[in-house]
């Protein structure tokens, strides 16, 4: 669906009668939110990011899109049976441990200029404006996208009633709670082994 089906399903259901469904601004805000909200609870973006590790330098910067770490991977070495090599994260006293020392920092303290680490990451979602573009977003989203725009939109609204606001943010939990329960999202063991199978360090 593009931005504008989304914001007009919008108007004419959750923020129907609502004095800010006359606001784009506000509905693709509220839009934009939501699609963050998903996509931090469904990982719906995984990128790669391939570190070229430099001598003497042991911090990283990430891609600007880049939210949280998933698994971070190194060369295998050609006399080693195993066919992946998965570097632990966070580990204090692990001295091959990988870690994060910022939001969007990776130190890799064990390095050998040259070579590379692969950090598997959630990547954020694109920022949308008012238009015909297409929403990266599963169809099967967008009812758990409406609710959470009428959530926000509710608690916009300084009436002082806060059971609506709550009201509005089960149906959103309800709606995220169905698309786990059918199976309609794909889990992130099935993602990350597809990606495993066929990264370049292997």
């Amino acid at each position: 669906m593009t931005v504008r089906q989304i914001a007009d399903l919008a108007k004419n259901s959750e923020l129907n009668g609502i004095a800010l469904a006359n606001k784009d601004e506000a509905v693709i805000g509220f839009m934009n939110l939501g699609i963050l909200e998903l996509h931090k609870r469904f990982q719906l973006k995984v990128e790669e990011y391939v570190i070229t590790l430099v001598d003497g330098q042991d911090i990283y910067s990430m891609p600007s899109n880049y939210m949280w770490i998933i698994a971070a991977y190194g060369e295998v070495d050609i006399r080693s049976t195993e066919t992946v090599n998965e570097l632990p994260i966070n580990e204090e006293d692990n001295p091959l441990s990988v870690n994060t020392v910022g939001w969007n920092k990776i130190q890799i303290p064990v390095s050998v200029a040259g070579a590379y680490v692969s950090i598997i990451y959630v990547a954020q979602p694109e920022t949308y404006v008012m238009g015909d573009d297409e929403v990266d977003l599963p169809p099967q989203m967008i009812d758990a996208l409406l609710a959470f725009i009428g959530y926000k939109a509710n608690a916009a609204i300084d009436s002082g009633v806060q059971t609506e606001d709550s009201a509005w943010y089960q149906r959103f939990e309800h709606a995220c709670d169905k698309l786990r329960e059918y199976g309609m999202i794909n889990g992130d063991d099935m993602y990350m082994n597809k990606r495993l199978s066929t990264r370049g360090f292997v």
